[in-house]
């Protein structure tokens, strides 16, 4: 008899055992042994949607697709509170430190050299009702020293003013102003509505709440007038600002009699004369062209916040207007329809927060039209 002696023998004798359990036993180990090579050779794999990611991956970039500029929807935070999305210009330097992306080096936008100035724009004759002038000032009581308040009815010629000479800060105001610039820039074949716009760290961080993409993504021009005009997007704001030049859009303002209103590096001001007239302007179709003019008009009348002039009208009054806000400041500039335009009303306060005073004002001047 031959014998076997060793490891060997016991192995060839458990495999020679179908019928044994040490037999499934070994083939059960090699499995999980060959399995666990094939894990160590293979690179990690993340199942789509899991919410994890294999260490030293890149982060995608986002997209630039996006839907056409009325489907942006409001952001929640615009929503939520209606002002705080608004902003003063300049901008404040970023506070945050800069995010870690491929675009965070790209330079702020400039703008074109020295544009052709527009024409001096020349009112409509007006004359002085005093009985509304008298509205103006019971409605605002004690505290009409701080506001300054231009009503001028499109269809007579009627005008009250009060303080309307005051000059203010004028917290997101400015953007009416960047509207008609880019408009005005667009018409000189300097600016594309459709040319993208980077969303940058450095623009990116005067978001309140409101921009609509991600960082390092591209706003078209028309979709960042979109957003500055109808829930005043800072970024959006800043982004067209600088597009068409800071330096450009003062010299247009002197040029086109907004004297009283000035747009620098260190601070944005204006009255409540001016941005009358700035809107009558713009509704009797002589802000750039009358084609410009009409598309101004349906961003403003689109407008989100609107808890001031709107307010406490009746259901369905149209109002084309533009609010802005600063801890010192509540300003609200429009147009009231009814179907037609039939008043300019701008309002300008160095009260901050205070919503409610233009609401019930704007109220008492439209009962007053509507006697």
């Amino acid at each position: 008899m031959q014998h076997h002696h060793g490891l060997r023998y016991d192995l060839q004798a458990m495999l020679a055992d179908r019928r044994g359990p040490w037999r499934i036993l070994f083939v059960a180990l090699l499995a999980a042994v060959a399995l666990c090579l094939g894990c160590r050779a293979s690179p990690e794999v993340v199942a789509p949607g899991s919410g994890e990611e294999s260490a030293g991956s890149p982060t995608p970039l986002p997209t630039t697709e996006r839907p056409a500029t009325p489907s942006l929807s409001t952001p929640a935070a615009a929503q939520a509170s209606p002002r705080a999305e608004e902003a003063q210009a300049p901008p404040p330097q970023p506070s945050q430190p800069t995010p870690a992306v491929w675009c965070a080096d790209e330079e702020p936008l400039s703008g074109p050299a020295r544009v052709p100035l527009s024409s001096a724009y020349a009112p409509t004759p007006s004359h002085r009702d005093a009985a509304l002038e008298e509205v103006i000032r019971s409605s605002l009581g004690d505290e009409v020293d701080g506001y300054g308040v231009v009503v001028k009815n499109l269809v007579s010629g009627a005008v009250a003013e009060v303080n309307s000479h005051k000059r203010f800060e004028t917290a997101s105001l400015f953007k009416l102003w960047v509207m008609y610039e880019v408009y005005k820039q667009v018409e000189l074949g300097l600016v594309d509505m459709d040319e993208e716009l980077l969303v940058t760290p450095y623009y990116a961080s005067f978001d309140a709440g409101t921009l609509p993409v991600e960082i390092c993504d591209t706003l078209t021009v028309r979709e960042a007038l979109w957003a500055m005009i109808t829930y005043s997007d800072n970024t959006s704001g800043f982004l067209l600002r600088d597009k068409v030049g800071l330096g450009n859009i003062h010299r247009d303002l002197q040029a086109l009699g907004l004297t009283e209103s000035a747009f620098r590096q260190e601070n944005a001001i204006s009255t409540a004369a001016d941005m009358a007239t700035f809107l009558e302007m713009a509704v009797l179709g002589a802000a750039v062209s009358n084609e410009a003019s009409r598309e101004m008009l349906d961003l403003m009348l689109a407008q989100q916040v609107r808890d001031r002039l709107p307010a406490l009208l009746p259901p369905g009054t149209g109002v084309a207007h533009k609010t802005g806000n600063l801890p010192e400041a509540t300003h609200d500039v429009g147009i009231v329809y009814d179907p037609q335009p039939i008043y300019v009303i701008a309002v300008l306060s160095e009260m901050g927060g205070e919503s409610e005073p233009i609401a019930v004002l704007s109220r008492a001047v439209y009962d007053y039209f509507n006697r």
